[in-house]
C-alpha cells in the first residue's frame, strides 16, 4: 500500500466542507509544504487538528445535527443566484454548519434577512419589476406617480450630494419611456432611506406659495438671494423651480421676481414666508 504523504492529506483535507477561515489556513499550511518539503512540529498539530475537526465521524455527526438547517440554507442558497454577497454568505453557512459549528445569532439575524428579501412576494415582485417600474402606481406608496419618477427625483438629489454615481449616470441617462432599469434593490436602497424620503416629499409635496403670492424672504436666507431681492417683497412667479437639492423640511424651489427687479432669484421653500400687505 503506499504510503500516504502530506501532499496526500492536504489534498484530502482541501476536498471537505471547510470554514473559510479554515480554509485558508490549510491552504498556507500546503504552500508552506510544497515550498520547503517538511512541516514544522508546530505546523504538523495544526493538520492533525484539522484532520480531528472534520474527520467522517465528526462530520456524520454534523450533518445529522444541522440536517434541518443544511436544508434550510440549500433551499435559499438557489434563491439568491443574482446576489453574490447573499450566495457567499450563505455558502459559507452551510460550510459552518457541515463543518459541526452552530450559527451565532448575528448569523441567524442576516440569514433572516435575506430569507425575507428572497421569499415567494419579492421573488415575484422582481419578475415583473422591470415593466412596473414605469407604471403609474407600481410603488404602493407613490399611487400617482411611477417608479421612473421617484427614482428620478432620487437621482437628481444624489447627483449632487455625489453619491451613487454610477447608477445616478445611469438613471438619468435613460428616457422616461424605456432604456435603463434599476433593480428592485437598487430601487429601495437609493429611495427608501431618511434623505431620500425627505427630498421625494418635498418635491411631490403641494407649495405652499401659489404662483402670483408676495412672499418676503427670511433672514436665514442664502446671501445670494438677499443681495438679489434686498429687502423688497417678491412675486411667486414658478413653484418648484428646479429639482429638490436638500434632504431638509422646505426644500421646494421657487422662482421669485423681486418688485421692481428684472432678474428672478431662486430660494427654497423654508427660506421664504408670506409678504405683509403692500402699501
Amino acid at each position: 500500500m503506499p504510503r500516504v504523504t502530506y501532499a496526500d492529506r492536504f489534498v484530502s483535507l482541501l476536498s471537505r466542507p471547510l470554514s473559510d477561515r479554515d480554509r485558508r489556513f490549510c491552504e498556507s499550511l500546503q504552500s508552506f509544504y510544497l515550498r520547503k518539503g517538511r512541516l514544522t512540529p508546530g505546523r504538523v498539530r495544526c493538520v492533525k487538528q484539522l484532520e480531528e475537526r472534520y474527520n467522517a465521524e465528526k462530520m456524520a455527526e454534523a450533518a445529522e445535527r444541522g440536517g434541518p438547517m443544511l436544508k434550510r440554507l440549500s433551499a435559499l442558497s438557489g434563491r439568491v443566484e443574482g446576489d453574490q454577497w447573499a450566495s457567499g454568505f450563505v455558502t459559507s453557512l452551510s460550510q459552518q454548519v457541515q463543518g459541526g459549528r452552530d450559527l451565532s445569532d448575528k448569523q441567524i439575524m442576516i440569514l433572516e434577512k435575506i430569507e425575507r428579501e428572497n421569499s415567494d412576494e419579492v421573488i415575484a415582485a422582481r419578475a415583473t419589476w422591470e415593466q412596473n417600474y414605469r407604471t403609474i402606481g407600481a410603488d404602493e406608496n407613490y399611487p400617482e406617480h411611477t417608479p421612473c419618477e421617484i427614482m428620478t427625483i432620487a437621482a437628481l438629489y444624489y447627483q449632487t450630494a455625489n453619491y451613487f454615481t454610477d447608477l445616478v449616470g445611469r438613471v438619468l441617462a435613460a428616457s422616461p419611456d424605456q432604456g435603463y432599469a434599476p433593480s428592485l434593490k437598487q430601487y429601495a436602497k437609493m429611495t427608501q432611506n431618511k434623505f431620500a424620503q425627505k427630498v421625494i416629499a418635498a418635491s411631490l409635496g403641494a407649495p405652499k406659495y401659489a404662483v402670483g403670492s408676495f412672499v418676503a424672504l427670511r433672514t436665514a436666507a442664502p446671501w445670494q438671494a438677499r443681495q438679489g431681492a434686498g429687502n423688497k417683497p417678491c412675486v411667486v412667479i414658478k413653484t418648484d423651480a428646479a429639482p429638490v437639492t436638500s434632504a431638509a423640511n422646505g426644500a421646494k424651489k421657487y422662482k421669485l421676481l423681486p418688485v421692481g427687479a428684472a432678474k428672478p432669484i431662486m430660494v427654497e421653500e423654508r427660506h421664504i414666508k408670506f409678504a405683509k400687505k403692500l402699501k
